[in-house]
């Protein structure tokens, strides 16, 4: 009898110490996966996430990113019906807000900003953001209609487009959270202009005010956009005092997620309705309203923010962490010039001769190339650059398929 009670107590203490042995392992993966979102480290994040039981907020803050638009919301919805006031609910509201906004989904997106808000009044993203998110709220969430494949020419640098029977043809921009157009092109376009007390950031770290515009009506060949957001900028900003008349607009993510599957090739530009890519192999992610590529650099991998709307790449002070003897020697000015909407910026910056990188294997050189020493935006902070169209020019044909968040150049 001694002996059972014996084994029978014995093997309680391993039950426990296997027990808190298991829960340690647990505490050890949740602060890897915390380090790992905070840093917005979202490829190792996906893939640690998928190693071990990870907790809901993980799993739905990896399918916002990656575009898996059920599990963002089921996962999402899971944690904030057990855990509503912790800290990783108010993230939770943050990452829905950026996923409704690049959805065209507005009225929700106010909605987690408010959340937000509720929890935290001093928010300042959310404040920020607020102004602009509380007028969108009025205006119904974007739709998409029409199927097929379309070919188009690439006129004037921009994809052809119409607005009201009025015709334009503007550049496409993914670094742009929403399209834009100046104030000429929305009187051409009949827009019914609204003021707003809003701000937003850009390239140079400065804010700048604009005015909002919707564009009830919006066709790229058989794609029919209906209520598709603009703002608006004065004429006499860069970019649009640069540009003739019916160009001066940008064609933003809101649009761009709405065609799901394009190319371009040359002067060509592609349309398609179906993926082309397999979303295993995704390689593109979004980090709030901005997408994100993997981009190779030797045997490493770095993760930059994808700007087709900016001319160069530019790279960021986590880039010069990698790669600290390439900036030590490099030659230093104070006077790197870098323009956003409606704002023009010297910055102090490294310049290198050339740097190699891959994007999907495809090899491309950024020459010469710029590293800035100090943050400007806050994706400067945890990206290592901005991808422009600079070096996505050099390959023959690039694919974006959104809906299996794959980037390729061939």
């Amino acid at each position: 009898m001694r002996s059972q009670r014996f084994n029978v107590a014995s093997a309680l203490t391993l039950f426990l110490v296997l027990l808190a042995s298991s829960h340690l392992r647990a505490q050890d993966n949740d602060v890897r996966l915390r380090k790992l979102y905070e840093d917005r480290n979202w490829f190792e994040l996906r893939a640690a996430a998928q190693k071990v039981s990870a907790p809901a907020f993980y799993q739905g803050a990896v399918a916002c990113a990656f575009a898996d638009v059920s599990t963002c919301e089921k996962k999402m919805s899971e944690h904030l019906g057990t855990k509503p006031h912790d800290d990783e609910a108010v993230e939770a509201h943050r990452i829905l807000a950026s996923f409704y906004l690049r959805s065209g989904k507005y009225r929700q997106a106010f909605g987690e900003v408010t959340a937000i808000l509720s929890e935290r009044p001093n928010d300042s993203d959310a404040l920020s953001v607020r102004a602009l998110l509380e007028s969108l709220s009025r205006v119904p969430d974007e739709k998409v209609e029409g199927a097929g494949t379309a070919l188009l020419n690439l006129a004037n640098g921009g994809i052809p487009f119409s607005v009201n029977g009025m015709q334009a043809t503007y550049w496409f921009d993914t670094g742009a959270n929403l399209s834009i157009m100046s104030e000429s092109e929305a009187k051409r376009l009949k827009l019914q202009v609204q003021d707003i007390a809003a701000t937003m950031g850009v390239m140079t770290g400065e804010r700048v005010g604009f005015r909002l515009a919707v564009a009830n009506d919006l066709r790229i060949a058989f794609v029919h956009l209906k209520n598709v957001v603009f703002l608006v900028f004065p004429d006499d900003q860069a970019p649009f005092n640069q540009q003739p008349s019916g160009s001066r607009g940008l064609l933003g993510l809101p649009v761009l997620l709405g065609l799901q599957t394009f190319a371009w090739e040359g002067k060509k530009f592609e349309i398609h309705p179906k993926p082309l890519g397999a979303v295993s192999k995704a390689d593109l992610c979004f980090d709030g309203n901005y997408p994100v590529v993997q981009v190779g650099f030797g045997n490493r991998k770095l993760a930059f923010t994808l700007d087709t709307g900016a001319s160069n790449t530019d790279l960021y002070p986590p880039f010069a962490s990698v790669a600290p003897e390439m900036i030590r020697t490099a030659e230093k000015t104070s006077s790197y010039k870098m323009e956003g909407v409606g704002s023009t910026k010297n910055l102090d910056a490294a310049i290198l001769p050339l740097v190699n990188f891959t994007i999907g294997g495809f090899p491309v050189v950024l020459k010469p190339a710029g590293v800035l020493l100090k943050p400007t935006l806050e994706t400067s902070k945890f990206f290592a650059g901005n991808l422009g169209i600079d070096l996505l020019q050099q390959a023959h044909r690039v694919t974006f398929d959104f809906a299996a968040m794959t980037l390729t150049l061939q």
